[in-house]
């Protein structure tokens, strides 16, 4: 029989409510603008009679005061009955404003009556109306109907309007209709707004969303089907947000994180963690047998946060000094757009060095010479080291970690002969490798050597000139057009880092 009487409104027994609505809100609003317009003239004749005004005129100014207090709160009552959901916040805007000034023109007249008990005066008789006024300035969330969602907005919207016993429960279910949403609101939208139809609006909702099981399974759902993180502080914190809110949630139903349960939540978080922060992680732990407490690793999270968030914003001040120091040293009359240029064939139509046909036409010697003269990956033919290369890929012909391309049938061992020097002096031959060494670094170095620029016999002796050749690389930068231009660098063998 109830859920007969929740479904039945004046919307299904009058197809022109609104139209009806409208009909009633017309002499509502020519009726608030008649009391607007007496308050108006009753704060013009105080503010010009009360510096000579008799304790009579007093009182009849307060009197009259009190009424438009009355008019106003009985007109504002129906008004909010009456309005549109949309209209509602706009109406109790105009409604703290009235009575903003009632209060200013009763406190004058009360001030000037009995000072000495005015401040006691004024709490005893506003104390109701400046809880009236203030309730409106909460904010109450939205519920969409989502029941993850049920919990937070149930305790916020019982905390602030149900628990208050200043409005009336056709002023409760409005507020509750304008904060409904989507799935939530069409429960309840067919519910016409009257003291009695509130506490059948809300035991609809209850019913619908209290559900202690679903409410469980959606708020460990949510738990367990946060996906992996990155490492960026972002990321870590949106994880650490989420756990805490189910975390909150469990407790609200009485499910404590104790022993076992911490022990699972702590497994989950950190499976969801990427492997550079599970690797801190461990570090924190310190190879200790304990598996870290909940707190623990939510304070971890914090601090991996924070750190990745203030070195994130170094790096972006420091690139954008490194910008501004560029473009003052270089000016020009015409805007480029950035374009990436094959590193071969410098063709703009930017390809990948395997696609580029200057490269592929090389032999295989001469592929590798280039690859290490322009400080290129052997194994995916990009700016990088191998070491550093995260590409699976592997040559089709031998599985080994360098490119297809950079696969030598004919691969064999070259023998290099020192010339004669002199008729007293045996021919050396020095034997090299020149196999392609995919681990190798993607430069090409020179360490010291000698080097037989000419010799001379005397004395059974074999005069030599020692050459010294520094270790350099060829490398490529960007210029303030993100063009790559060549370069070559000197490296320093002794340094420490």
């Amino acid at each position: 029989m109830v859920r007969r009487t929740c479904r039945w409104s004046l919307s299904n027994k009058y197809p022109n409510l609104r139209f009806i609505n409208q009909f009633i809100m017309k002499p509502l609003k020519t009726k608030k603008k008649v009391l607007k317009t007496a308050l108006t003239r009753l704060r013009d004749k105080v503010a010009s009679a009360i510096k000579d005004a008799d304790s009579i005129a007093l009182r009849l100014f307060e009197s009259k005061t009190s009424d438009l207090f009355n008019d106003f709160k009985l007109l504002f009552d129906s008004i909010f009955v009456t309005c549109k959901p949309e209209e509602l916040d706009d109406f109790i805007k105009e409604k703290e404003t009235i009575n903003d000034s009632i209060d200013e023109l009763r406190l004058n007249v009360i001030l000037k009556i009995d000072p000495e008990h005015s401040i006691s005066s004024m709490s005893s008789c506003n104390a109701s109306v400046l809880s009236e006024v203030k309730l409106p300035t909460l904010s109450v969330p939205t519920f969409n109907g989502k029941i993850e969602n049920w919990i937070m907005f149930k305790d916020m919207f019982v905390a602030s309007v149900i628990e208050n016993k200043s409005i009336s429960n056709s002023m409760k279910l409005q507020y509750l209709k304008a904060n409904c949403r989507d799935e939530a609101l069409r429960l309840i939208q067919s519910i016409s707004i009257s003291d009695a139809n509130f506490d059948i609006a809300w035991k609809l909702l209850e019913d619908r969303y209290s559900n202690k099981r679903e409410l469980l399974n959606a708020i460990i759902k949510k738990l367990l089907s946060q996906p992996n993180i990155s490492e960026s502080s972002s990321a870590i914190l949106n994880l650490i947000d989420i756990t805490n809110e189910c975390i909150r949630s469990l407790e609200v139903l009485n499910y404590k994180v104790e022993n076992l349960s911490e022990t699972m939540i702590v497994f989950i978080i950190v499976e969801k963690l990427d492997k550079s922060t599970r690797y801190w992680w461990e570090k924190e732990l310190n190879n200790s047998e304990d598996f870290g407490t909940l707190k623990q690793l939510l304070l971890f999270l914090q601090s991996q946060a924070r750190t990745l968030q203030n070195s994130k914003m170094k790096e972006i001040k420091k690139n954008h000094n490194f910008q501004n120091k560029v473009t003052s040293m270089v000016s020009t009359s015409n805007t480029k757009s950035t374009k990436f240029k094959c590193v071969k064939c410098q063709r703009e139509e930017f390809h990948g060095l395997y696609k580029c046909p200057e490269f592929i036409n090389l032999s295989v010697n001469d592929r590798c010479e280039f690859i290490k003269r322009n400080n290129l990956c052997f194994n995916c033919l990009k700016f990088h080291a191998v070491r550093n290369c995260t590409s699976t890929f592997r040559c089709q012909k031998c599985s080994k970690k360098y490119s297809t391309l950079l696969h030598n049938e004919n691969e064999k061992q070259n023998r290099i002969e020192r010339p004669e020097i002199g008729d007293g002096i045996n021919s050396q031959s020095i034997t090299t490798s020149s196999s392609l060494n995919p681990n190798a670094a993607n430069f090409e170095s020179s360490y010291e050597r000698n080097v037989f620029s000419g010799a001379a016999v005397s004395g059974g002796e074999v005069r030599q000139t020692k050459t010294a050749i520094l270790s350099t690389a060829n490398i490529f930068v960007r210029d303030c057009f993100g063009n790559l231009k060549s370069a070559r660098a000197l490296l320093d063998v002794g340094s420490m880092c």
